[in-house]
């Protein structure tokens, strides 16, 4: 439960998915849809395979007894709706506003912290270029714009939205600018790429706090990784393949699939031991 409930997307996602669907998607309600049922999807299929990875083979026979229902109380609801609203509020005022604050810093000067007016020389450019050779396969084009979203988005993930924003100089260039670097399945692909890796690092903790062990933590992370790209890579090729538009760079489709099948393979690979090791117990047994 730990290792899924991430691929649920929260309301910190609802920025990215709002932003999205309303710059490449004419504000198609569904869009939003589209991923949350995409995400029970993947859960669901992500349970067999952690199962198999596991060995987890015993059923659970948990009763939980079920509260007495009651009419909603308006009074709860407007409390409860307070404290959401002032976490957010706290939340935007901190880790948001500082990591904003920082990417701007950061596309500002250069390594040697001299001023620069060229994005492309400034210190989050240098840092996140090297990741965008990594994303490329997903959207196929090498941008440290897009890298640089998604890095701070581990951080929270409205910061992809604050990210592309300072980045692209203003939100209403990112549909500008986009507009000559996204098609529709690689908007779509970065979408899910940004919705179905890792969560932000307030989750990485309580996934810590609930596995209580670094191996599986660092599974999760894996495998949250590896879904994640996985599926936005294929999205991609796939629908760039049906509408007929480039690929990008012959080296951009290798090293997607490279990852997905090295990813299938290493799943495969621990299914396969864990199935043994069953196996030699009910020998010995």
């Amino acid at each position: 439960t730990a290792m899924l409930a991430p691929f649920m997307p929260c309301g910190a996602k609802l920025p990215v998915i709002s932003l999205f669907a309303g710059s490449f998607f004419g504000g198609s309600g569904l869009v939003g849809a589209l991923m949350y049922f995409l995400g029970i999807l993947i859960i669901i299929l992500s349970a067999f395979l952690i199962n198999g990875i596991t060995g987890y083979r015993k059923k659970s026979f948990f009763i939980i007894e079920l509260p007495e229902y009651k009419a909603p109380s308006a009074t709860r609801a407007l409390k409860s709706m307070c404290q959401r609203g002032w976490a957010y509020i706290v939340k935007a005022g901190t880790v948001i506003l500082v990591c904003n604050f920082a990417v701007h810093v950061m596309q500002s000067f250069t390594l040697t912290f001299s001023p620069t007016e060229v994005a492309a020389d400034s210190i989050l450019a240098t840092v996140s270029l090297p990741f965008s050779y990594l994303f490329a396969p997903v959207v196929g084009v090498v941008m440290w714009q897009l890298a640089a979203a998604t890095i701070t988005g581990f951080i929270a993930k409205e910061n992809v939205v604050g990210t592309l924003a300072v980045a692209f100089i203003g939100l209403e260039n990112v549909t500008g600018e986009g507009a000559g670097v996204f098609t529709t399945a690689s908007a779509l692909a970065f979408l899910i790429l940004n919705l179905f890796t890792p969560p932000c690092f307030a989750a990485i903790g309580a996934m810590n706090a609930e596995l209580k062990s670094k191996r599986w933590l660092f599974g999760a992370i894996g495998f949250q990784l590896g879904i994640g790209y996985s599926l936005s890579f294929l999205v991609y090729f796939f629908g760039t393949l049906l509408s007929g538009e480039s690929l990008g760079e012959v080296w951009m489709p290798i090293l997607g699939f490279a990852v997905v099948i090295a990813f299938a393979v290493t799943l495969a690979v621990l299914i396969l031991k864990k199935n043994k090791e069953i196996s030699k117990k009910r020998l010995n047994s």
